[in-house]
């Protein structure tokens, strides 16, 4: 006869202070109906206005705090963003819903004791094996959205940017015609 010990497959609420608990520790959970996480550092985007209540499967509910994207770098190295991820502080767990992961386009697949998650253009986000209590785990790295800028000190190299890498006689020949309102007379640079 097999019993079910509830204790051991309900979500943990928080117990210890805040500081002891970040962790990049995930759980792919088939039950859950949307991703979880207790950290507020790991949105890249948030909204504070949206709240409510998340239920457990043993009836006991958890406040939500807000809801935004987290951007995780997968297995592979490549950044995946999760939507929709609500922010529930007295949580203790991270948790990625695998049904919210198809309904975004991702391929879910389990096989033995093997989990594949495939992103909607086919490329593997992850692969995990199961533990012995059969939760698929992993240490997923969180990522922050990067803007990059690159400054053209010079008008002929801003406009052989802006211009799609146009070299430089045909800048001129569009100048001369005033084929492009604003466009200088360039001299020749001493650089290649």
């Amino acid at each position: 006869m097999f019993l079910l010990d509830e204790r051991n497959v309900m979500p943990k609420l928080k117990q210890e202070p805040e500081e002891n608990l970040e962790s990049n520790l995930w759980y792919l959970d088939n039950g859950a109906s949307n991703h979880m996480t207790r950290v507020r550092s790991k949105f890249a985007e948030f909204d504070e206005s949206v709240t409510g209540e998340v239920r457990f499967g043993d009836g006991s509910t958890v406040t939500i705090k807000g809801k935004g994207s987290v951007v995780l770098r997968c297995q592979t190295g490549e950044e995946h963003v999760l939507s929709e991820v609500y922010f529930i502080p007295s949580l203790c767990n991270n948790i990625i819903s695998l049904g919210q992961l198809a309904e975004e386009g991702c391929k879910v697949v389990l096989h033995g004791d093997l989990l594949w998650v495939n992103g909607k253009d086919g490329r593997l986000l992850v692969k995990v094996k199961h533990s012995r209590n059969r939760l698929y785990k992993m240490i997923i790295e969180g990522s922050k959205p990067a803007c990059l800028m690159s400054k053209a000190e010079e008008d002929s190299l801003l406009w052989h940017c802006r211009l799609g890498h146009v070299n430089l006689q045909a800048m001129n020949l569009m100048s001369d015609k005033e084929m492009a309102r604003g466009l200088p007379k360039f001299v020749q640079p001493n650089e290649i």
